[in-house]
């Protein structure tokens, strides 16, 4: 029989399976547990196990929102985490790109958010694949309104005057085409002189004031002036040149063209018309002379007494004497006044033929009392014939005067479209002869009157119905030039029209720059209160960028955040829906809205690329 079997000690060994050193617990246990106390920058990490304790902390439970520093780790959690790419969007003029790419462009380019600083957002009701409105001026044109705004107002704490006038706004000044070039002017003025003299004459220079209203007559006087100054001359040269007559009808026109006389020659016209009459009274006086001899008598008054005996007798009535008519009485009471040869004034034909003459006188004292304030005095006369014959003379001398001041009316009616300081005098009659002697040698030579005519036209066009108070000072002097024959002035004044033209473009131009930023008020009360190229320049330099800036931030801020993985510009500080915020991976700095927390998880056990990340409770 066998004995027990002996068993080594191998034979008893219990089968086991090697023990492996425990390895360390899940990154993102250690960090949860530690995440009570308070945000945590973790550390001791390489880029597989930073992504092992994102997905542990959601598969945790937690919602967890990675903020990566750049849009390339961006891209590398997305594609880590298993998660699709973001889309790219044309946003607006140079933005291109994910949202997280459009925010780091922003990010990137701080210098540009002062216009979405003063204007605010692009509109939020525009479409989102819109790229924004074009900007109101290019950034030429906002530097050019920034110059004239300068030049308008001055700029703010410089000694500097403007040099822009704002009243050239409403000024009149001609175009370019209306001002004839100098040695034209100087041509023209030349050609009208030569007809009183040469150059460098006496009579030339005395002349030039004369010849120069003349020569800036408006058009249609222009046209009228030669007829005016013919029927000048023949007015005058009808008064006769000696003689009583002439000489007061001369005097007189002098005392009417002075003012001195006006009212007294309207009130002797009015007397001179009733000669008249003269004729037929005469006739009707048939033989009768008569003289008043009592100054108490009005023959007027007296001859409606005659005409009233004539009347009666002529109806049938009868002189008496005793139970006399009343109109046989009233004759017979003045009877005694008056002289009376020729005719019976107690008949009917005497009485009406007394009447008459009675009249004639009356005309007689009429025109001698109106003519007497005129110096003209005019004896009576005793026969009719010569009391006739005087006042059909005086009557025509009247008329005589009339036509030259009517004629000379005419001319100051052509002549009133001038300025009055060159208007030349027609108080006159020596006047008014130097005016149409010199007028009638512009008007007698066709070169000569067809430069007249031109200057004309020149100052009518320049003056273009326009008060002075309208017109800019430089046209002003332009025109009182042409009013002189002033080349020299002329020269001078076109230059400074000239000058004030570009002034007026440069407002007008202003002008509509600030009517195109009408829509933008801020915008306009930043150039008010600052127009210094230390400010303006470096926005001009980069005045697209800022508008696209503007753009792009109000379509940054319209995006929800609905990404697990975002960058840091495009977090926009919304954390909604989220319980973690993870941002990284980090090397020294810290994003910016980021505070580095004070307490370090060091996980250890891992590879480790000396990169951290910041844990942190939203």
């Amino acid at each position: 029989m066998s004995g027990p079997t002996e068993v080594s000690g191998a034979d008893l060994a219990v089968p086991t399976t090697a023990v492996r050193p425990a390895g360390p617990p899940p990154p993102h246990r250690t960090v949860l547990a530690r995440l009570d106390d308070g945000p945590l920058v973790v550390t001791g990490l390489d880029a597989e196990h930073r992504t092992t304790l994102v997905e542990g902390l959601r598969a945790d439970g937690r919602r967890v929102r990675v903020v990566a520093p750049t849009p390339a780790l961006a891209r590398a959690w997305r594609a880590a985490l298993g998660e699709e790419p973001l889309r790219s969007h044309r946003v607006a003029a140079g933005v291109v790109g994910s949202v997280e790419e459009v925010a780091q462009q922003l990010a990137a380019a701080p210098q540009d958010a002062w216009l979405t600083a003063l204007l605010g957002p692009d509109d939020p009701l525009d479409p989102p694949t819109a790229t924004g409105p074009t900007p109101p001026l290019d950034a030429a044109e906002l530097a050019d309104l920034r110059r004239l705004l300068v030049a308008e107002h001055g700029e703010p704490g410089r000694s500097e005057p403007p040099t822009l006038d704002p009243a050239r706004r409403h000024q009149v000044l001609p175009p370019p085409a209306e001002l004839p070039p100098e040695p034209h002017v100087e041509q023209l003025a030349a050609e009208l002189l030569d007809v009183v003299g040469p150059a460098g004459s006496p009579a030339r220079e005395s002349s030039r004031p004369l010849i120069a209203a003349l020569a800036c007559l408006p058009p249609d006087a222009a046209v009228a002036l030669g007829p005016a100054l013919v029927r000048i001359d023949a007015a005058v040269v009808a008064l006769g040149r000696g003689g009583e007559d002439a000489a007061w009808a001369r005097a007189t026109i002098d005392a009417v063209l002075d003012g001195r006389a006006a009212a007294a020659w309207t009130r002797a016209t009015a007397a001179l018309a009733a000669v008249d009459r003269v004729p037929d009274l005469d006739r009707g006086c048939g033989p009768a002379q008569v003289r008043v001899t009592d100054d108490a008598v009005a023959p007027e008054a007296a001859a409606a007494t005659f005409d009233a005996l004539a009347a009666f007798l002529t109806a049938g009535g009868s002189l008496r004497r005793m139970f006399k008519s009343e109109e046989q009485r009233a004759v017979e009471a003045v009877l005694p006044s008056l002289a009376i040869n020729r005719v019976d004034p107690m008949t009917a034909e005497g009485a009406a033929a007394v009447a008459d003459h009675l009249r004639l006188r009356h005309v007689e004292a009429t025109v001698v009392a109106a003519l007497a304030p005129l110096g003209r005095v005019v004896r009576p006369a005793e026969q009719r014939a010569l009391v006739v014959h005087r006042l059909l003379s005086l009557r025509e001398i009247g008329r005589r005067i009339t036509g030259v001041l009517d004629a000379v009316g005419v001319l100051r009616g052509l002549l009133v479209g001038l300025p009055s300081d060159v208007r030349p005098p027609t108080d006159s009659l020596p006047a008014v002869g130097r005016i149409v002697a010199t007028g009638r040698q512009l008007t007698a030579r066709p070169s000569v009157d067809l430069a007249r005519r031109e200057l004309g036209d020149v100052v009518a066009r320049l003056q273009d119905g326009r008060l002075p108070a309208e017109q800019a000072p430089e046209l002003r002097a332009t025109l009182a030039a042409l009013l002189r024959l002033d080349v020299d002035g002329y020269a001078e004044a076109a230059d400074d029209v000239d000058a004030a033209r570009e002034e007026q473009r440069d407002l007008r131009r202003s002008d509509q720059l600030v009517a195109r930023l009408a829509e933008w008020p801020a915008l306009l009360e930043a150039l008010d209160a600052d127009t210094s190229d230390a400010t303006w320049v470096p926005r001009e330099q980069r005045w697209s960028q800022a508008w696209s800036h503007r753009r792009a931030a109000a379509w940054l801020a319209r995006q929800e955040p609905v990404d697990s993985v975002v960058t840091v510009p495009s977090l926009l500080g919304d954390a909604a829906d989220v319980d973690l915020l993870v941002v990284g991976p980090l090397r020294d700095e810290v994003p910016p809205g980021f505070e580095l927390p004070e307490r370090v998880a060091d996980l250890p056990g891992f590879p480790d690329d000396g990169l951290r990340l910041l844990v942190l409770p939203a």
